[in-house]
C-alpha cells in the first residue's frame, strides 16, 4: 500500500518528510484515546463528518526501539487489560488498525510505523458490475476518501499537539493510559 504524500495539505509521510518517531506514536495513542473518550469524530466544514475507532489490532514497541514486541488482535483489543498494561509498562504504539465510517461507507486501515504509512486498507464494497472505468473511478474515489479522512485526523491531532492546551491534554491521556476510566479524565 502507499504512504501519504507530503504536500500543502499538511499530511506527513512524503519522501522528503522526516517525522520524529514520537510523533507517530503520539498520533496513534491520540486516535485510540479520542475514540474511547467519545471524541472519535471529525467535523469538517462543508463536508459530512466521519467517525473512527480502534478495530482489531494494536502493536507495541519499547520506547527507543522500532521492533514490535507485543501484538494484540481480536475483537476490541483496545479494551483489554493487556493493552493498558503495555502502555503502563512504557510501551508505545507502533501500528494501529482503525475502522472509519463516513455516511454509509465503512473502511478499515492499519497505520504503521514512524512514517504513518497506510497498510492493509479495506475499502467499502465496490460496484459489482458495470463499466470497468466506473469501477476504477469508484475505487479511486474510495481510496482518496480514506486518505482524506486519515489526513483530516492527522490535521486535527497536529492542531491539538501544537496548541497551548496540549500539556493538559497529554496529562489526561497519560492518566487514561495508566488505567483510569475515560469518563474520569
Amino acid at each position: 500500500m502507499s504512504e501519504f504524500q507530503g504536500g500543502s495539505d499538511g499530511v506527513p509521510g512524503g519522501a522528503d518528510d522526516e517525522i520524529p518517531g514520537h510523533i507517530a506514536a503520539d498520533f496513534y495513542l491520540w486516535t485510540w484515546f479520542a475514540s474511547e473518550v467519545g471524541r472519535g469524530q471529525v467535523d469538517v466544514p462543508d463536508q459530512s463528518p466521519f467517525t473512527w475507532w480502534v478495530d482489531d489490532r494494536l502493536s507495541f514497541r519499547s520506547a527507543g526501539e522500532d521492533k514490535v514486541n507485543a501484538v494484540l488482535t481480536g475483537d476490541n483489543p483496545s479494551t483489554t487489560p493487556e493493552a493498558r498494561a503495555a502502555l503502563a509498562g512504557g510501551k508505545v504504539l507502533r501500528d494501529v488498525r482503525l475502522a472509519l465510517r463516513r455516511d454509509d461507507r465503512e473502511y478499515a486501515v492499519t497505520l504503521r510505523g514512524s512514517g504513518i504509512q497506510i497498510a492493509g486498507a479495506k475499502l467499502p464494497a465496490l460496484v459489482k458490475t458495470g463499466d470497468p472505468a466506473e469501477i476504477i473511478y469508484e475505487r479511486m474515489f474510495l481510496y482518496e476518501e480514506l486518505n482524506w479522512m486519515v489526513g483530516a485526523m492527522f490535521r486535527r491531532f497536529a492542531e491539538e499537539r501544537t496548541s497551548p492546551e496540549w500539556s493538559s491534554f497529554a496529562d489526561r491521556m497519560r492518566a487514561w493510559a495508566g488505567g483510569r476510566a475515560a469518563d474520569e479524565v
